[in-house]
């Protein structure tokens, strides 16, 4: 009952938000630069959007296979485009992550399963904020400083100090005392298993390294596509705006009060568009394109999601082992 109620407050948010977009904005002239957007732009961000989703399936199946978790790229793509119908049309903020999981258990290792889509998720919100710093210190150097600069530092340093805390033994055995006392469905003993398997990543530098490069390069995608867009509709301003506010955006829709971040989003673009000398038309029919375009993979992925089955995973006794096949005919 707790979670209906949550979902329903979840969705009345959404629609709010949305009204308030509708009515502070010139919706029929918003429509109208909508339908006269340049189609090659438009097809250019969906490209862009096809090569974020490319890449973040090569930094997952690099952190997968440091944990030898090994599956094909075809098959951890079709995850990956379900996991977007989830994240985007579903009233949950983790239903990606758990879609991501539950298709990457192999031989009943779960901890591990849990533990690469954590250091996923990690490694992404640590390029997500170096991105962002790298864009404020350009903007800062062309004269043009943005109160972001100090926040993004300040996120940045804050996440790695977390992570090298959570990296710590130290850090596990204190830790240990408290969730070692929940006995409830033997949570202790599972909980150590996945903390256990994320601080085994320590020794998996170079995964790290690759992972967090290619984390800075799918940002880059993302907002290439939103930048593309508006050049669909006329917008010219520098890209260094949209390498700044895109991943600040992207933060913002993290906050699980809406759908998918279903109007923060297109709020949140329109007012730090504006600021930068967007006009409002412009950026509200850009967010909608935006949303329009990511709704057009979400639906994508709710198709993919329905024809999609687990990894299976052979036995091979005359070579003495494990053979793992990925078969993406079931």
């Amino acid at each position: 009952m707790k979670r209906i109620i949550f979902n329903l407050l979840r969705l009345f948010v959404t629609i709010a938000l949305l009204v308030w977009l509708i009515t502070k904005a010139n919706i029929k002239q918003s429509i109208k630069q909508m339908t006269s957007a340049n189609p090659s732009y438009l097809m250019l961000a969906v490209v862009a959007i096809l090569l974020l989703i490319l890449v973040s399936v090569w930094r997952w199946k690099i952190i997968l296979d440091a944990r030898d978790l090994q599956f094909s790229t075809t098959y951890l793509t079709k995850i990956s485009i379900a996991a977007w119908f989830f994240n985007n049309l579903l009233p949950t903020s983790i239903g990606g992550d758990v879609v991501r999981v539950i298709y990457t258990i192999k031989d009943n290792k779960k901890a591990l399963a849990f533990s690469a889509a954590f250091i996923d998720r990690m490694i992404g919100f640590i390029g997500l904020f170096l991105f962002a710093l790298i864009a404020s210190t350009l903007l800062l150097f062309q004269g043009r400083p943005t109160k972001f600069l100090m926040i993004n530092l300040i996120g940045l340093i804050l996440l790695l100090i977390i992570v090298a805390i959570m990296f710590n033994d130290k850090t596990h055995r204190i830790f240990a005392k408290i969730y070692r006392q929940v006995k409830i469905f033997r949570l202790d003993e599972k909980i150590d298993r996945i903390y256990a398997a994320v601080k085994e990543y320590r020794q998996e530098k170079r995964a790290l390294i690759e992972s967090l490069l290619l984390s800075l390069l799918l940002q880059a995608n993302l907002a290439l596509a939103w930048y593309l867009i508006g050049l669909s509709v006329g917008i010219k301003i520098s890209a260094l705006y949209y390498f700044l506010y895109i991943p600040i955006i992207g933060l913002l829709t993290m906050i699980p009060i809406t759908i998918g971040g279903l109007g923060i989003r297109e709020n949140s673009f329109v007012s730090l568009f504006t600021q930068a000398g967007t006009t409002q038309v412009q950026a509200t029919a850009t967010s909608l394109l935006y949303l329009a375009i990511n709704y057009l993979y979400a639906l994508a992925g709710g198709i993919v999601f329905l024809f999609l089955k687990r990894h299976k995973t052979d036995f091979n006794p005359p070579n003495g082992g494990l053979r793992q096949k990925d078969d993406d005919s079931h």
